[in-house]
């Protein structure tokens, strides 16, 4: 019976570094800042400047760093370059699983290719093949479709997380935007715990909010304003010229401003 031939070990670091260099590189160009070896208007471009270049608020590249980093360290544990592989074997299928993910967002919903994006990619898909070519007689195939399948259900979940916190995000701007043009005012205090419950469910469009600091203590404090306007708790908003004490569900505050519901 023929020998069979015994792994090597460079390849492993190779891919993974070559890997960790380009999503260094794609990192830069998060946002949709030009990088030299995609040309202006190319897909890298339309794919990077994309609301899929980010998975729960990350950057993707930062995903591709920490995989290829932990392959990284792989092909240096060690050694038995045939142990190296068997390591390698699962993160790998994991980080195909995703890059089959990233693949199909970009064919199917963006239609067009980041060749940067595609080359990690293919390099993912290398570190997978040759795991497995000299993993196989020693492993079942369970350690390479398990990983691959968990992480592509993790991505999947992970935009449609994202895609509903944009969603909720950009509804809560619109409001708060809506009730400062409208006149309404929010009247609180510092240290009210629910007026910071309040601004929190507007997370970061809280800034928007017609908000008016009762404290005198406060920097910003307007105790005069709140006293005419016959302030006796905290929170109190006045919305339509009628006055409603404690916190507001955005829902309800969208129905007493007449804000289209979400």
């Amino acid at each position: 019976m023929k020998a069979r031939r015994a792994p090597l070990g460079w390849p492993l670091a190779a891919l993974a570094g070559a890997g960790f260099l380009l999503s260094g590189y794609l990192w830069f160009g998060t946002g949709g800042a030009e990088l030299r070896l995609c040309p202006a208007g190319s897909g890298c471009q339309v794919v990077q400047s994309s609301r899929y270049a980010f998975l729960l608020g990350v950057p993707l590249p930062v995903y591709g760093l920490v995989y290829y980093g932990v392959l990284l360290v792989v092909s240096g544990w060690g050694t038995d370059p045939a142990r190296r592989w068997q390591l390698a074997l699962p993160v790998a299928a994991a980080g195909s699983g995703a890059s089959l993910v990233f693949l199909g967002v970009q064919r199917f919903v963006l239609q067009t290719f980041c060749t940067l994006c595609v080359l990690s990619a293919v390099l993912s898909f290398a570190l997978l093949a040759l795991s497995w070519t000299y993993t196989r007689p020693k492993v079942g195939w369970p350690v390479m479709v398990l990983p691959a399948l968990a992480a592509l259900v993790a991505v999947v979940g992970g935009y449609t997380l994202t895609e509903r916190q944009t969603a909720a995000t950009a509804y809560a701007e619109g409001l708060a935007k809506h009730l400062a043009a409208s006149g309404a005012r929010f009247y609180g205090a510092y240290w009210c715990p629910h007026c910071t419950e309040q601004k929190r469910m507007f997370g970061d469009a809280a800034r928007y909010l017609p908000y008016v600091e009762c404290d005198a203590r406060a920097p910003d404090g307007r105790p005069e304003e709140c006293r005419k306007a016959g302030v006796r708790a905290y929170p109190t908003w006045v919305i339509g010229g009628r006055k409603y004490e404690g916190t507001i569900p955005l829902e309800e505050l969208a129905r007493l401003s007449g804000y289209p519901p979400p």
